[in-house]
């Protein structure tokens, strides 16, 4: 089965406000522009060019890229794995990191492999960690990371949502606010 880009495997996803479609090469400017804004750029945790792919975020009103998202394995063991993602930060407070990230969360639990999904956020970032909780991460503990990027080590906050509670968030209705709602959240 293709995507609208005509790509196998790698499906785009549909929010009411948002599109995350695999990323193209013409998107790298946009991309790298917005993550070396020093606002977003303090708060990334790694790359999310992982191997399930990453997502350009798209807001579907204007065709706008406004951030990348993306999962893939999390250590040795293939079902669980690590979302991350980021939104630049013209758009933060909108609600559009809550609508990625529950996006992003339903399609990595589409795998029925998939037991646990990962996510870690710096310290200093409590927007992020905002929506981590929102969508049903729960603390897992603190540690460092190291990143060539970042020239060192930092600080996170490590966070998992297994397959059970997901399920049962969904079950409830209770998950994460419905896709469209604005919020007044930002990206992870």
């Amino acid at each position: 089965m293709a995507d609208e880009d005509g790509r196998a495997g790698h499906m785009a996803i549909r929010t009411g406000r948002l599109l995350l479609r695999p990323c193209l090469p013409a998107d790298m400017p946009v991309m790298k522009s917005l993550s070396a804004d020093q606002a977003v750029a303090e708060n990334l945790c790694a790359a999310v060019a992982l191997a399930g792919g990453a997502f350009a975020i798209i807001r579907r009103s204007d065709g706008a890229i406004i951030g990348c998202a993306g999962y893939g394995p999390a250590g040795e063991r293939p079902e669980t794995i690590e979302a991350g993602l980021w939104i630049g930060a013209l758009w933060w407070g909108q609600g559009y990191g809550t609508e990625a990230a529950q996006a992003l969360i339903d399609r990595a639990f589409a795998d029925e492999e998939v037991t646990a999904l990962w996510c870690s956020n710096r310290v200093t970032n409590a927007r992020a960690r905002r929506v981590i909780e929102k969508c049903g991460f729960q603390f897992r503990g603190s540690g460092m990371v190291r990143s060539p990027a970042a020239f060192g080590a930092f600080p996170v906050e490590r966070f998992v949502l297994d397959r059970r509670n997901w399920a049962s968030l969904k079950a409830w209705g209770a998950a994460p606010a419905e896709h469209g709602r604005p919020q007044r959240e930002s990206a992870a």
